[in-house]
């Protein structure tokens, strides 16, 4: 399935849902969702739903480290992340995310009716590239081991 991804409000926390393989084409919407939702900071927890998600790439996976590091800046709470168990589960674990989220496999969140789908921003190639790295970049303050794991695409897209 291809990916796709929404947001939804409910009350005072920000709900971000990945459906399907999401890969770094379909995160310029997300990347700009960011960037609004810190700027306003009129939140006070955020929960990712990974439930529908497959795979994510590390562009998508960087972009979450972003919230979780940028969610630190101006709380403690940790953003929560629902996800099955299986190899999604593991990845968020690999790159440590749980130093970073509360982590929930083994209880389903209740779906949400009023998720908008984040749409892509129209980019060029240079700020495509500027997004990918920045999103490694995110991922490698999370934790030293990630920035080991990803410094050959980090290179290889400078």
């Amino acid at each position: 399935m291809d990916g796709v991804i929404y947001s939804a409000r409910v009350g005072e926390i920000e709900y971000i849902k990945f459906c399907g393989t999401v890969r770094y084409s379909h995160c310029s919407g997300l990347e700009a969702h960011i960037d609004h939702l810190f700027e306003k900071a009129d939140f006070e927890e955020v929960v990712v739903d990974l439930e529908d998600a497959e795979i994510l790439d590390s562009t998508a996976l960087g972009l979450l480290a972003r919230v979780a590091i940028e969610l630190k800046k101006i709380t403690d709470i940790q953003p929560v992340v629902f996800v099955k168990k299986g190899e999604l589960s593991n990845i968020l674990k690999r790159v440590c995310f749980d130093q970073v989220f509360n982590i929930i496999s083994d209880a389903k969140i209740d779906t949400l009716s009023d998720y908008s789908e984040l749409t892509n921003v129209a980019q060029d190639e240079q700020e495509v590239l500027r997004r990918v790295i920045d999103a490694h970049k995110y991922l490698a303050k999370v934790d030293a081991g990630n920035e080991a794991m990803f410094k050959d695409i980090t290179q290889a897209l400078k």
